[in-house]
């Protein structure tokens, strides 16, 4: 039969797993939140780098066509 020392050996056992769990979810909790804060922070980021880019290849394009514009006057 079981005896009461192995009862409470468990039961602080258990205690002790209780306290780990909770614990760990604290950290899940966090890491979590953190993930979610870089997420944002790296989609905000790209969003903006791709907006650089397309105005950069918009303003090369533009800048290469007025380079090879044929507006010559000729002086008479």
């Amino acid at each position: 039969m079981i005896d009461e020392e192995s009862m409470e050996t468990v039961h602080r056992r258990l205690e002790r797993s209780r306290q780990m769990q909770t614990v760990l979810r604290a950290f899940e909790a966090r890491d979590r939140n953190l993930l979610e804060d870089n997420l944002w922070r790296v989609s905000f980021w790209s969003c903006v780098s791709l907006l650089v880019m397309l105005s950069v290849a918009l303003t090369q394009v533009y800048t290469v066509r007025r380079l090879f514009d044929d507006r010559r006057r000729v002086c008479s």
